[in-house]
């Protein structure tokens, strides 16, 4: 007989039992991946619970009756384009499933008591971490916004995640999925950021200024003792960044005086004040440099 190469078949017996073996092993692994839990990093452990609902792109309904704002991103709402394709994102990844809350600033939205109610309406804001059927967790935040579902939306007292959500929201904008496939969605330039915040007329800081991205190039950088304004090239009428308050002492971002030349990605509220366009900055992290 010839020499034999490579390993020996294996007999029946010896088949099965690798194969019960690595039954085993597989069942092994998938039971440490569920008891690891959600990795919720840095953020802080919050409640627990079923969801029950969804409302639009952005917001969940615990079985507690907690509602809970997803913290650090928005969604298109009401009649707004692909708002009904954000709300069935939203609820084939969350609806009936179990999720913890976590926590990276402000734990609680307060609005307004409705009218005939005493007390006001009180929202979690939170990211979420979701638990599949096959028993991982996932974080929704994450898988909305990589999918083009959702767009970020930081906040001063909710910026926790939001430069890893950003570079998701770059890899959805350039592969144009989801809403970012939608003309409405792509960024202004600075005359037609100028054109939609007068269409609008109101305050920057008012809850129903539109929220907008614009990119353009600081033409202008003027900084004073309690506020900054950055005039952005483009168009022979103004339009600027503005940040001023508590906004402006707490910036921890690039040195605003410096900017001048530095082509930037901006979001937030449109508004108007004293007949001027202007574009309200909260936080360092609604400010992106775009490399030239």
């Amino acid at each position: 007989m010839g020499t034999q190469y490579g390993p020996p078949e294996p007999s029946p017996a010896n088949t099965a039992a690798c194969r019960r073996g690595g039954r085993r092993s597989i069942f092994i692994v998938l039971a440490l991946l569920a008891a690891c839990g959600p990795q919720i990093g840095e953020l802080e452990r919050g409640e627990e619970g079923r969801v029950v609902r969804a409302y639009g792109g952005d917001t969940l309904e615990l079985d507690s009756g907690l509602r809970v704002f997803l913290a650090e991103i928005d969604a298109p709402r009401g009649d707004q384009p692909y708002a009904a394709q954000a709300q069935g994102e939203l609820e084939a990844f969350a609806l009936h499933r179990d999720v913890l809350l976590a926590y990276g600033g402000n734990r609680r939205w307060v609005g307004r008591p409705r009218e005939g109610e005493e007390t006001a309406p009180e929202a979690a804001v939170a990211h979420v971490f979701v638990k599949s059927e096959g028993g991982r967790w996932f974080w929704l935040q994450h898988e909305l916004v990589s999918r083009g579902a959702a767009y970020v939306r930081p906040r001063a007292n909710n910026h926790a995640r939001t430069e890893e959500l950003l570079a998701l929201e770059t890899q959805a904008r350039e592969n144009g999925r989801g809403l970012w496939g939608r003309r409405e969605y792509r960024a202004l330039n600075p005359h037609a950021a100028r054109q939609v915040a007068l269409e609008a007329n109101v305050n920057c800081l008012r809850g129903d200024a539109p929220y907008r991205i614009v990119e353009g190039a600081i033409s202008d950088a003027q900084v004073f003792d309690r506020r900054a304004s950055l005039s952005l090239e483009g168009g022979e009428a103004p339009f600027a960044l503005v940040v001023f308050g508590e906004n402006f002492s707490a910036w921890d971002g690039p040195a605003l005086a410096s900017l001048n030349g530095a082509r930037v990605r901006a979001r937030g509220p449109l508004g108007v004040f004293r007949g001027q366009p202007q574009l309200c900055l909260e936080h360092a992290s609604q400010l992106e440099l775009i490399a030239q």
